[in-house]
């Protein structure tokens, strides 16, 4: 049995779900599981709309935008079934506007956006099921929401793995004995109250991964826009290069420090149990692209680079000539836990210490309004983290040059630079 991932670039207009399906179509002789995101830039457009709620902006039009992309989605895939997908559309805007006319406390703004942003995943994996079924692909649509179980939060929500693994290896494998094609959604779970869950940014490369090790699949498969795993982003790097091959710790390193060809907590599952992931475009399903397994064999020679844009770069101190003690790092920690934030870069010197923060809407300025009673902090929007890995002789820095650094550190053959 195989699990495919396919992202929103893969699934952003009907021609993409034309090419998809003619994928999917050449592997339904074998078990296998297909795991989708939002089509397109949908996730960010239903952020978009809950923002506007936050901010008591009007956000009808905004829904009516993703409601007619949808519509002329279905419009153009969509024949016999099409009235019933539709009546689907319509309930949802219904329901969305009703949930978000709500006045919610403080606490639930996490529970609630994750709410919002799961349509994504939902709306695209019943379109393509209506479509997979016009064309004769019988498949099964799965709700991920009742397999994919969370412990803690609403975003970034920890997964609960025994009872998942438990659901996921009782549920699917009956439902693979009825059906050799199943449909789910990455990115969502739910928690023990029945309340949805996200995973994360790229969470459905997760999903992959949790459904992979349970079933003890014999890959995982993420397909993407990029011909493979590359040193860097080719939009970014002109000069970047595919790897044909990574282990599991160099790609794990990768994700740790930003990249965004995989979520950080894929590999994990995957190498605990020896399953292969494979990087291949679905713009051509016949190149291998980049498979990452415990028997690499690649020597990497050439630098690794990884940005992260849209940071938010923090200083905080005491005072002047005060020390940073260990408790005052505990106060940022436990700040930092406490929302789910993850610090992608630290530096500490002897009056104050330094984070980077991808940027959070809904979470920076809470986690400021903790920090500013204790400490003083300096605080910079729309700054840029770069990670070179690996061999920093060859690595190419001239553009900094035109740059304004705020600050960097070189830790054993990792160098990272904070600039705007």
């Amino acid at each position: 049995m195989q699990i495919f991932k396919f992202g929103g670039a893969s699934l952003q207009n009907p021609l993409a779900i034309r090419d998809f399906t003619g994928l999917i179509d050449s592997y339904t002789n074998r078990p296998l599981i297909v795991v989708v995101s939002a089509m397109g830039k949908i996730t960010q457009a239903l952020e978009e709309v809950f923002q506007k709620q936050l901010t008591n902006q009007p956000y009808e039009a905004a829904i009516e935008e993703i409601y007619l992309f949808h519509l002329e989605m279905a419009q153009a895939l969509l024949d016999n079934t099409y009235p019933a997908l539709k009546n689907e559309l319509d309930n949802w805007k219904t329901k969305l506007i009703q949930n978000l006319e709500i006045s919610y406390p403080a606490e639930e703004i996490e529970k609630i956006y994750s709410q919002v942003v799961a349509w994504g995943e939902i709306l695209s994996s019943r379109i393509i099921y209506y479509y997979l079924l016009q064309v004769g692909i019988p498949c099964t649509w799965v709700d991920a929401r009742k397999y994919i179980k969370t412990k803690f939060g609403f975003i970034n929500a920890q997964l609960d793995e025994t009872h998942t693994k438990t659901l996921i290896k009782n549920g699917f494998s009956e439902l693979l004995e009825e059906n050799k094609l199943i449909l789910t959604q990455g990115f969502i779970g739910s928690d023990q109250n029945g309340f949805t869950t996200t995973l994360g940014k790229e969470g459905s490369d997760f999903t992959g991964a949790i459904l992979a090790a349970a079933l003890e699949a014999t890959s995982l498969t993420i397909w993407k826009d990029v011909p493979g795993i590359m040193n860097a982003d080719p939009k970014a790097f002109k000069e970047a290069i595919k790897f044909d091959e990574l282990d599991y710790e160099t790609m794990a390193k990768m994700s740790f420090y930003g990249a965004q060809v995989v979520h950080p907590k894929t590999i994990y599952p995957l190498a605990t149990q020896g399953i292969p992931l494979h990087i291949r475009s679905f713009q051509n399903k016949f190149e291998k692209g980049t498979i990452v397994s415990n028997n690499a064999q690649i020597r990497i020679n050439v630098p690794i680079y990884i940005l992260r844009q849209d940071q938010v770069f923090i200083q905080v101190s005491l005072g002047d000539f005060i020390f940073f003690e260990e408790n005052h790092i505990r106060i940022l920690m436990e700040a930092l836990n406490s929302l789910s934030l993850r610090a992608n870069f630290l530096e500490r010197t002897p009056y104050h210490l330094s984070i980077c923060i991808t940027n959070d809407y809904i979470k920076i300025n809470a986690f400021l309004s903790i920090l500013k009673p204790a400490f003083k902090i300096n605080c910079y929007f729309s700054t840029n983290l770069l990670t070179i890995m690996g061999n920093q002789k060859k690595s190419n820095l001239d553009f900094l040059q035109e740059k304004t650094i705020l600050a960097e550190q070189h830790y054993q053959s990792v160098y990272q630079v904070i600039y705007y």
